[in-house]
């Protein structure tokens, strides 16, 4: 294994004409992050509820009923195997879609995601992994590359493409500098934000690993999302990954809507990040307005609430879902909620509105006339 030691390295600045840059070797730079542009910050307004969209139409591109819901939304996260059917490079198909998106409506923000663990067998980055296999996969003590298992939940439905893949062995540095390009080159292709899935999560291996080997490669992980989080800054790109105690600008919670946590927004809000809030799946009319009063007591600035399905396809529309409350005036918050009794809380807004919610009994309403 290679060492651990984080080494500054050479960048070759300027626009690259090809697609090389996705493997780390060129044009961006890792560690000084001399990089052409910076991103603007992500989109955000109080006028009307804050919405993001996160999912991947896995059976083909976006029809025209999807992308006009998905511009819509302040932020959209491209989930993984967009268009997975038409072969080539995941990509090339999401810097297609994200021109297309800001063509419809220049002043959404747009996020890739990309994983931590996982080697995605669509993805440019998985190529620069095959031609160095297997050192740049995480092996067993014999040097078999284990597998790791695609866990899409309840959101995935459909499900993604694949579920058995290889994992990235952050211990090798060139794996960590590969990785952390991936994210930077598509900020300077049509993104305007990364988000990491499994920030701070060890892969769930075949054959399992000793303990002692899934700390070292979550240490050297942690190097990888710092050097990610201090070239992001210096890009002025947004980042979106951990919790409250990760260098991120902001969160992602796949699922807040089943706990509706109100303290988990108040804590993000009160430290300045972010959150992407994803709603839970198959819910009801009375659930999404308890689940959507939770949020609008605990949100802050940079708070999104949305997502509910990662997939969709022709026939399947849970992932491109928009609801008529997205749509009604809500304007900024008249001030933090305060609690009423016990355990509910309540807060007013600009346009009229009162969201109140009860955390014992997880219940919550919206009066959008009450003032």
């Amino acid at each position: 294994i290679r060492s651990l030691d984080v080494v500054p390295t050479t960048c070759i600045t300027g626009i690259m004409p090809s697609w090389l840059a996705l493997l780390g070797l060129a044009c961006v730079c890792v560690q000084q992050a001399l990089l052409c542009a910076a991103a603007p910050p992500l989109a955000f307004s109080w006028e009307t509820v804050p919405v993001f969209i996160e999912t991947s139409n896995v059976t083909g591109p976006f029809d025209e009923s999807a992308l006009e819901t998905i511009t819509k939304a302040s932020v959209f996260v491209a989930e993984k195997a967009y268009d997975y059917p038409a072969g080539g490079y995941a990509e090339d198909k999401l810097v297609v879609l994200a021109a297309e998106l800001k063509r419809r409506n220049p002043n959404m923000s747009l996020v890739f995601y990309y994983n931590s663990n996982l080697d995605l067998p669509d993805y440019r980055l998985h190529q620069a992994m095959v031609q160095h296999q297997p050192d740049w996969w995480l092996r067993t003590e014999n040097g078999t590359a284990v597998i790791t298992h695609q866990d899409g939940g309840p959101g995935a439905r459909p499900p993604f493409p694949y579920t058995e893949l290889y994992t990235f062995d952050h211990r090798v540095k060139a794996v960590r500098d590969a990785w952390v390009n991936e994210c930077l080159n598509m900020t300077q292709h049509g993104f305007d934000a990364c988000m990491v899935d499994r920030w701070t999560r060890l892969p769930k291996t075949h054959p399992s690993l000793p303990a002692a080997v899934l700390k070292e490669w979550g240490a050297a992980r942690d190097i990888a999302t710092t050097q990610l989080s201090v070239a992001m800054k210096k890009q002025n790109a947004y980042l979106i990954g951990g919790g409250l105690n990760d260098d991120t600008d902001g969160s992602s919670d796949p699922g807040w809507g089943y706990s509706s946590n109100v303290k988990t927004l108040m804590d993000l809000a009160a430290a300045g990040k972010g959150i992407l809030a994803s709603l839970s799946v198959g819910f009801t009319q009375s659930q999404f307005e308890s689940q959507l009063a939770a949020f609008l007591v605990g949100c802050g600035e940079h708070h999104y609430i949305g997502a509910g399905s990662w997939t969709t396809s022709h026939t399947s529309r849970a992932g491109v879902a928009w609801h008529p409350e997205y749509d009604r005036p809500l304007g900024r918050p008249l001030s933090l909620a305060k609690r009423i009794n016990a355990t509910a809380w309540q807060r007013q807004f600009a346009h009229g509105v009162e969201a109140t919610y009860d955390e014992n009994r997880r219940t919550g309403v919206i009066n959008w006339n009450a003032f």
